[in-house]
């Protein structure tokens, strides 16, 4: 349902950019589109009109080819409108292309936004995981940890640990020796993040997930 709204209203404001393109560079009320198409109209005709001007020039008597300064004069300002109308036919196009890029992006934004999250399956499972045992000391001088087990017969020494704080595991241990419910253990160091051992009375402990 989030995904529907979300994507409704990433549509809407599209739209609306859209429909602003209308007045960009308009003095007439017209739309860009419609601008547009009049100055290519505009564009082609100047063409077609400096293409044939020579060819006007061709047919004239031998003592007339040489052309009137009225005639020149119109072909200088058809050239100028010429530059004219590619200059803001270009910067019409550059305004219409920018704010369809924008909706485009709107659109976009919108729905990657609302895009449901896949479920993190190993998160999951370490938030799942059963309580092996416990902390319950731990000598930072000598790298000693005091467990608690609360699963006893499901731990064993040599068994490796996760230490899961926060519903994620921050580090492991492996357990050494073993006392009906009590043991020790030791921390495994390249398993902390940033290399600093970071243990606390009360973690649990956990069969890591693979």
């Amino acid at each position: 349902m989030n995904v529907i709204i979300g994507a409704t209203c990433a549509l809407l404001i599209a739209g609306f950019l859209l429909s602003a393109r209308g007045p960009i560079s308009s003095n007439n009320g017209a739309s860009t589109d419609a601008q547009i198409q009049q100055l290519e109209t505009r564009l082609s005709q100047l063409e077609s009109a400096l293409q044939n001007a020579p060819m006007q020039t061709i047919t004239l008597p031998l003592a007339a080819s040489t052309p009137s300064t009225a005639s020149v004069a119109k072909s200088d300002e058809n050239v100028a409108e010429l530059e004219r109308v590619r200059a803001e036919l270009k910067q019409l196009k550059e305004a219409q292309d920018l704010i369809e890029e924008q909706a485009v992006a709107v659109i976009e934004d919108a729905l990657s936004t609302h895009e449901p999250k896949k479920p993190d399956r190993r998160g999951q499972l370490i938030k799942s995981a059963l309580v092996m045992a416990r902390v319950t000391e731990y000598d930072n001088v000598n790298k000693i940890i005091g467990i608690q087990i609360d699963r006893v017969g499901n731990v064993n020494s040599g068994d490796v640990l996760g230490i899961r704080r926060n519903a994620g595991i921050i580090g492991r241990i492996t357990v050494g020796m073993i006392d009906r419910n009590q043991g020790v253990a030791d921390p495994v160091p390249g398993s902390f993040f940033g290399g600093t051992i970071d243990i606390q009375p009360g973690d649990e402990l956990i069969l890591p997930p693979l």
